[in-house]
């Protein structure tokens, strides 16, 4: 054998090595580079677990945290080998870089991190408990107000608040200490009416040793509690400041400890609404001043926000919302301004608000329900907007899946012929959805639908009947309207003066009006195009709104009036209403509140606010929309019928104008998406939005001809220049 030969078999396995050598050197350093680059990006060393410097987020009073979190995670990594614990490794490395983007990130990177850190899922209790230790105040205020955020990322409340919980001791005593303080600070008939009518006998107990306080016999401590907390929310909301400097009230509620009580509260009553909502009205007021977002971080309340917002009870996540929204600075929602949707922060400007204004007696989660059987029949004069809601439940198929094919071609096929059986059978009928109009003015639309659009449009009827809503413009819009924004304005109002109700709050139209609009200014309304939906009274709020801010010339109050692309009136006494004008002798039995005073019929106040609101709607070119009842209202038990407007008050005189047979409490709750209620507020929305996606293009489309234009000159100029010195 030749020596060639032989050498054969080891220049083949040289060759081999050098081949295999290279790639492991060329992979090396390729992953070194990578590892420089990401160093240089984020500084990784900043967020070290083991010498993490906020302390102030560690509750070291608490012993059974570190050994629990010690036994979790060494659980965890006992039953971790190989690839997986290189898994989490990584998946915990990517964790802190997160956190370190969303504290010292420009405000695109924090809200992207932000995101990122919310989709985590299947996290291990040990996982999060180390990012709960870690969040600062801000990051969990964004965290908790992000979509799909796992609720373990948020501390419980303190160790001592949970003990304070576990223990007898009356939280109502306490509140009513808290109200006695504020109430010296600024004095309330409400109030004091409030302590002597449920805290009469308590100071001549107080200086007896070791007695508790009693509460009152009638009253359960849950119910007292509530009691507490709406006489402070009802104080703390008219006496609310601007600046937390001058607010002294708060200053006193907060010093008192307040934010820690709320979350003991919450601990003795777990998922209970009441309270909870109870608790919401107050931290609603609370968190206007974001100086006390590490008040509510250390109270353990970011965690119980970002739990409520969860929540199926419209009440609850909006007023969290809210809360979210103020403490983290992105908006200011002033009392009585409620946040419908989005209810989660979002990376995407909205086009359009859709602002909801209530009339008499109602409420936002009250008057813009669904219809439902039960608003057609009599209804108390105190709660004049509120019925039961009593949807029949839906027939389900309980054999839905016996019917089903084995072949799923032979079962799309069966689906598709049944599809064109029923446009065939449709193309020759008409078919009759809810809430048609009897009579319509200045319509020139002419609406036909076709057969696929019939079907369509019964089914989805089907189902709006089946799925009942406590709030259609927020569960209904947003399905067919994109980047929107839903606010509601609520605002305290009576019938009748036999009722009990605060002097500070029997405020006019006028007044109601500039309250309102300082509170859309505080929430950025004006920025972007505005549509109106108001329900009787409501609609002269709005009217007067529109008109003041056309006759101001403050740039701010200005936009509202220049913004507003559309108002929808729903059973608006433009004319006044012949209610409100009633003979002497039943004056005095009814004894009719300011509010209703001043709806009297053909009033010069409402002519005058009339001719000027149609002057304007011309200057600025509103689109207006008008529904009528037909229908009297059954009020009391003895179903007393009541036209609360006429048709001939509710008619604007100006846009479409139609009568519908419904009455007034049922006029602005559509039955389901097909109803003309809702078909012209999806019309008006669309067309609001479309002109602001098309405003938007069409400056930036010149910017950039301009941008064009301006270049090629340049270019121009220097060549004139290189030719003439050249």
């Amino acid at each position: 054998m030749s020596l060639q030969e032989r050498l054969k078999p080891v220049f083949k396995i040289l060759k081999i090595v050098s081949v295999c050598g290279g790639s492991v050197l060329i992979v090396t350093y390729h992953f070194h580079e990578i590892k420089k680059n990401i160093k240089n990006i984020v500084n990784i060393n900043v967020l070290d677990v083991e010498k993490k410097f906020t302390a102030e987020y560690i509750y070291i009073d608490d012993p059974s945290y570190n050994a629990t979190m010690k036994v979790e995670h060494s659980r965890e990594m006992s039953n971790s080998v190989g690839l997986s614990r290189i898994w989490k490794s990584l998946k915990h490395s990517l964790a802190w870089k997160l956190l370190w983007v969303c504290r010292h990130g420009s405000k695109e990177q924090r809200n992207l991190a932000i995101e990122q850190l919310a989709a985590f899922k299947d996290n291990k209790i040990w996982d999060c408990q180390r990012i709960a230790q870690a969040l600062d105040k801000n990051t969990a205020v964004l965290l908790a107000h992000t979509q799909g955020v796992d609720l373990r990322y948020f501390l419980p409340p303190p160790i001592h608040i949970r003990r304070a919980a576990l223990k007898s001791q009356l939280l109502s005593y306490q509140f009513k200490d808290m109200i006695s303080n504020v109430q010296i600070i600024n004095p309330h008939s409400c109030i004091q009416h409030f302590l002597s009518k449920y805290f009469v006998n308590l100071q001549e107990q107080i200086g007896e040793v070791d007695s508790s306080p009693p509460k009152p016999d009638n009253l359960t401590e849950k119910e007292l509690c509530i009691l507490c907390l709406d006489a402070l929310h009802h104080h703390i909301f008219l006496f609310n400041q601007h600046s937390y400097e001058n607010d002294k009230s708060i200053d006193t509620l907060i010093q008192m400890g307040i934010l820690p009580k709320l979350a003991e509260l919450m601990l003795r009553n777990k998922n209970d609404s009441e309270i909870d909502f109870a608790v919401l009205k107050v931290l609603t007021v609370l968190s206007l001043y974001t100086e006390l977002v590490n008040e509510f971080y250390q109270s353990g309340l970011i965690g119980e926000l970002a739990r409520l917002l969860k929540s199926k009870d419209i009440r609850l996540a909006s007023s969290a919302a809210v809360c979210l929204a103020n403490l983290s600075g992105d908006f200011c929602y002033r009392p009585g301004l409620f946040l419908l949707y989005p209810l989660y922060r979002t990376r995407t400007i909205h086009t359009c608000d859709t602002l909801l204004v209530h009339g008499l007696r109602g409420g936002v989660f009250v008057t813009w329900r669904q219809r439902d059987k039960k608003c057609a029949e009599p209804v108390g004069i105190m709660d004049v907007t509120v019925s039961d809601v009593d949807c029949d439940p839906c027939e389900t198929d309980v054999d839905e899946n016996k019917n089903r094919y084995l072949d799923p071609e032979l079962e799309m096929v069966l689906e598709e012929l049944k599809e064109l059986e029923d446009e065939t059978l449709l193309s020759s009928f008409e078919v009759v959805l809810n809430d048609i109009p009897i009579e319509a003015k200045r319509d020139a639309t002419d609406a036909i639908l076709m057969a696929k659009s019939k079907r369509l449009a019964l089914l989805q009827e089907d189902e709006d009947k089946c799925n009942h809503t406590s709030c259609w413009p927020k569960d209904w819009l947003p399905k067919d309207c994109s980047n929107i924004r839903i606010l509601g304005f609520n605002y305290w109002s009576k019938l009748s003066d036999w009722l009990e109700g605060c002097p500070l709050q029997t405020a006019d139209i006028v007044a109601r009006a500039e309250e309102l609009a300082s509170a859309l200014i505080d929430a950025q309304v004006g920025t972007k195009n505005m549509v109106w939906l108001a329900h009787s009274m409501g609609g002269l709020i709005v009217k007067q709104l529109l008109v003041n801010s056309a006759q101001q010339s403050d740039e701010s109050l200005k936009r509202l009036c220049q913004k507003t692309k559309a108002v929808l009136f729903y059973s608006t006494p433009h004319k006044g209403s012949s209610l409100a004008t009633m003979p002497r002798a039943a004056a005095s039995v009814l004894w009719p509140s300011q509010d209703v005073k001043q709806l009297q019929e053909n009033s010069p106040e409402l002519l005058e606010l009339h001719n000027l609101f149609l002057n304007f709607a011309d200057t600025f070119n509103w689109e207006t929309i008008s529904f009528a009842e037909t229908l009297p209202t059954l009020i009391t038990a003895f179903k007393v019928p009541v036209h609360f407007v006429e048709p001939n008050s509710a008619d604007l005189g100006r846009g479409v104008f139609y009568q519908l047979p419904l009455d007034h409490l049922s006029i602005c709750k559509p039955a389901t998406r097909q109803s003309i209620l809702y078909t012209t507020v999806l019309d008006s929305l669309q067309r609001a939005t479309v002109c602001e996606v098309e405003t938007t293009y069409s400056e930036s489309y010149v910017y950039m001809i301009v941008t064009r234009i301006w270049l090629h000159f340049n270019k121009l100029l220097k060549q004139l220049k290189s030719s003439l010195y050249g």
